[in-house]
């Protein structure tokens, strides 16, 4: 979706959750027997199977971030975890709240909705065309992250084709209290102050996080605030455990808009849009538990998610709008995990039921050339699917899955002539990856699969007739990996090959000033990664992707805005789809100078790239960029104090930018990113 099309959100909650109760009730009893059991406390991980398990058994060709990781690096939120860490293609978030967009596999503007970002398993990403609230998520409060290149539908649904990123949470329950306060300050009037305390028995364990978050900005009228609280009640170990979480969040953004090429030279501080904002307001609410019997666990998750959007928009010489959005998603998820050894062979059969609604209004008020709205929408998904994971005694292992799913989606919007629209999808996603072990420490891959994505309602909104009859085709991709991996002490390597033909992928055409689907399109490319102890102080990563994302054929059909909206078909076969980047090089160097002192460096590059709104690529390329970020800490007794650079050479560049809306682009607008900036912080833990 092209940044003319960006716009606000706002939730609320559902009756349906009340029907809920009596599966709630009902899981304190299910798991009561868990209230005396021991704690283990053994790192997990939950994306394999959907269920906590041995962190061996992590999923083939995953990438795993550890909390020892995102402490010794130099990020201080989720979102740069992501990025210099974890080697995710970011760019700048509009709203100044370190919510940075996403993309896996290389889908340029349609990132986000193609990488899946989950919370202890259980999703965050939004179905409104926004970012996912990883600042909402207490970086502190991570266990590991795991990140899965490529489709994730087996298990998780829709929106999963680039990939899965997984977030997990520490449990509470352990012995005795522990805590930290943090407080950092930096340019641009930052300031950010965090605090955790957690408090359990062994068997029980409850733990609180809250943050305030305020940042003017590096632009005018870029004023961010943020204010989240979370926590979490647990009882029970590894295996038997019952948990509530909650959290809440209060968001409040001005928006300085966009700045034309001439602006970026002469003035790239100042604010095209010095009135525009966006606040917004949203809660999560979960229950989750697992109950093992024999070789059996089941499991039951209960989620709810509210969010309320206000915001403010204004174009010059055209008008002004002003919308209310509400948001509201109540999720069921039951299933169990079978363990067994059947013929010398392990096994773990994983079995699961998936149901969602989802509900939107958008009330939209608007003055001059700009038209005044209600919208209402919802969706209901309805799912089963398998996973059955076998390790052979040769060190093979097979992992093979299936799921079938049923949206139906619900549209009326007063904007446009076309009717309330409904339909309902029948979809089918299945993967098998097979890793064999090598011996020495190597391993070779390879997996294949199928995905779907079915449109947001944003994306299903026609903005201006004449309006295309029903609603968009679902997107749906067939994938293909195989690669290499090798570990030992203190080092570990992993190459892959990977190639996805997507069909119907769903993005933003500017010339039309609706959503559409597109013709054909192909990612190809290679993925390095890699680990290095250099003697016992020093310390490297890296993470390098060769990404070719093009359309496979086909024609994509417009409006030239500079020749009075005349109608244009441009051929796009073997064209770049924008904004994704050839080249990606990601480098981590970090020093142990003392016991206390560790010294983190990073660097990120980032290829050159196509404009947003230039399928036909008749455009010049957007320039790469370099940015290096420096961070050194300093640790005394239970304190820990901090002090980094980023952007440390002063580099100019932007990580977004629009065409004309033109046959022949001539022009385009930017969004600056911030220059050399730093921050300072203290940390003490107890």
């Amino acid at each position: 979706m092209s940044i003319s099309h960006f716009r606000p959100v706002v939730l609320r909650g559902s009756p349906r959750l009340f029907c809920l109760k009596p599966l709630a009730a009902a899981l304190p009893l299910l798991y009561a027997s868990s209230l005396c059991a021991e704690p283990s406390l053994a790192p997990v991980v939950v994306t394999a199977t959907r269920f906590q398990s041995e962190a061996a058994s992590h999923p083939i060709a995953a990438q795993v971030i550890t909390a020892e990781d995102i402490r010794n690096s130099s990020a201080t939120t989720v979102s740069e975890v992501l990025n210099k860490v974890g080697g995710v293609h970011t760019r700048i978030s509009f709203t100044g709240v370190p919510d940075a967009p996403l993309d896996l596999r290389g889908f340029g503007m349609t990132g986000d909705q193609n990488t899946l970002v989950l919370l202890n398993g259980q999703r965050i990403s939004e179905n409104e065309g926004t970012p996912a609230r990883l600042s909402a998520i207490p970086i502190d409060s991570i266990e590991r992250i795991e990140i899965l290149r490529g489709a994730g539908a087996v298990l998780y649904g829709g929106g999963a084709t680039g990939g899965t990123i997984n977030i997990i949470t520490r449990s509470p329950v352990t012995q005795g209290v522990s805590g930290n306060v943090l407080a950092l300050a930096g340019s641009y009037g930052l300031r950010d102050a965090r605090g955790s305390v957690q408090v359990g028995s062994g068997t029980w364990g409850v733990r609180l996080n809250a943050q305030h978050y305020e940042k003017d900005g590096y632009r005018a009228n870029n004023r961010a605030e943020l204010d989240t609280v979370s926590g979490e009640l647990r009882f029970g170990g590894q295996d038997e455990f019952i948990s509530f979480n909650f959290s809440a969040d209060d968001q409040k953004s001005r928006l300085p808009g966009i700045r034309t090429e001439a602006q970026l030279a002469s003035n790239p501080r100042g604010a095209t849009t010095p009135d525009d904002f966006m606040n917004s307001d949203s809660r999560i609410y979960s229950l989750r538990g697992e109950k093992r019997i024999g070789d059996v666990t089941l499991a039951l998750d209960i989620g709810h998610r509210e969010k309320d959007r206000r915001s403010f928009g204004s174009i010059a010489g055209v008008g002004t709008s002003l919308a209310d959005t509400d948001v509201d998603v109540t999720t069921v998820s039951p299933r169990l995990l079978w363990k067994s050894r059947l013929a010398g062979v392990d096994n773990r059969l994983t079995v699961g039921v998936d149901w969602s609604d989802w509900s939107y209004t958008n009330r939209t008020v608007a003055t001059g050339w700009l038209s005044s709205q209600n919208e209402v929408g919802n969706q209901e998904n309805r799912a089963i699917y398998f996973r059955d994971e076998m390790l052979f005694a040769t060190g093979t292992r097979l992992s093979l899955g299936a799921r079938r799913e049923i949206v139906e989606q619900d549209d009326a919007d007063s904007i446009t002539p076309r009717p309330r629209t409904s339909v309902k999808h029948r979809l089918l996603a299945h993967e098998l990856s097979l890793q064999q072990e090598l011996g020495a420490g190597y391993s070779a891959y390879g997996r294949v699969g199928k995905s779907f994505r079915v449109a947001t309602i944003d994306e299903n909104r026609c903005q201006f007739a004449p309006c295309a009859p029903g609603l968009l085709k679902p997107q749906r991709s067939s994938d293909r990996e195989i690669g290499m991996q090798w570990s030992g002490k203190g080092t570990s390597l992993r190459a892959g090959l990977f190639d996805m033909d997507i069909k119907d992928e769903i993005h933003y055409n500017a010339y039309s000033g609706n959503n559409s689907n597109l013709s054909p399109t192909r990612r190809r490319g290679l993925a390095l990664e890699g680990k290095l102890a250099i003697g016992k102080s020093v310390d490297l990563a890296a993470h390098y992707t060769r990404t070719q994302s093009r359309f496979r054929s086909g024609t994509f059909t417009g409006f030239d805005g500079d020749l009075g909206f005349a109608p244009f078909n441009a051929n796009v076969a073997g064209k770049d789809v924008p904004l994704v980047p050839k080249d990606r090089l990601g480098l981590n160097l970090g020093w142990q100078a003392t016991a206390a002192t560790r010294l983190a460096f990073n660097v990120t590059y980032v290829g050159s790239q196509r404009y947003d709104n230039d399928q036909a690529n008749r455009f010049r390329r957007m320039p790469g960029y370099t940015v290096s970020d420096l961070k050194i800490s300093h640790d005394i007794g239970a304190w820990r104090l901090a002090a980094g650079v980023n952007n440390l050479f002063d580099k100019t560049y932007y990580s977004y930018a629009v065409t004309n809306v033109s046959a022949t682009p001539s022009r385009f607008n930017a969004y600056p990113e911030e220059r050399r900036n730093g921050y300072v912080s203290a940390e003490y833990r107890f």
